[in-house]
């Protein structure tokens, strides 16, 4: 790795990737690799960690075209299963929750539920939404980082589940807040559906209640 490039100190250590902080060409980036599966034959396990780098990374560069804020992509490394993305400075939603008046609440959960009404409308399922991938940087910007977990799928179904996992997320992490964010969330997200679509968008934040529904019924089966 030559001088322009340069890997700095691990931020975050998890069971497929190690982030650490660096520097690409003068920018402050992050390297994301997905580290070797012991269990794994190694041929098939660079084969999987190779192919799902590859495909976060072409995930990341279709959706920054949408107009949703995610990392630059500056660098797939195929061979090793690394992305060098641009460091989004800021704060993770998750910290700052407690700090934010009812207005930011309102406008950055509403943006965040267009965010994701327009990764759904394209056939993308993020697959891991939480306060903890969504930061706010010094302009008030929001975006989305991790697609780890992302996915493609036109089903309701897998659509529903996206936002029930936001919405368990919300209630487990920020019990208080939860009614009046998912609230908001939910209106940007229907709101930002093309008007041929609206129906649609109903159809899928409607199915949420009956995956939950379905979850307790599983809950109270494995008590008996």
């Amino acid at each position: 790795m030559n001088n322009s490039i340069m890997k700095k100190e691990i931020i975050k250590k998890g069971a497929e990737a190690v982030l650490y902080m660096g520097h690409w060409f003068g920018h402050d980036v992050i390297f994301k690799h997905r580290i070797p599966k012991k269990y794994r034959i190694e041929e098939l396990d660079q084969q999987i960690r190779s192919q799902r780098t590859i495909n976060e990374a072409r995930a990341l560069i279709k959706i920054k075209k949408y107009g949703i804020n995610v990392p630059q992509v500056y660098e797939i490394d195929y061979s090793n299963a690394i992305i060098i993305m641009g460091y989004v400075k800021g704060e993770k939603l998750k910290d700052i929750m407690n700090d934010l008046s009812n207005f930011q609440k309102k406008w950055i959960f509403r943006k965040l539920g267009e965010f994701i009404s327009k990764l759904h409308q394209n056939g993308q399922i993020h697959g891991d939404i939480t306060t903890s991938n969504i930061i706010l940087n010094k302009k008030e910007k929001i975006y989305l980082i991790d697609f780890g977990l992302h996915e493609y799928s036109d089903s309701i179904e897998d659509k529903s589940v996206d936002l029930h996992l936001f919405k368990r997320v919300l209630i487990a992490s920020h019990g208080d807040d939860y009614k009046f964010c998912f609230k908001m969330f939910l209106e940007g997200y229907k709101n930002a559906y093309v008007k041929e679509k609206r129906s649609l968008s109903k159809s899928i934040i409607k199915n949420i209640k009956i995956i939950e529904t379905r979850g307790r019924y599983i809950e109270k089966h494995d008590r008996l």
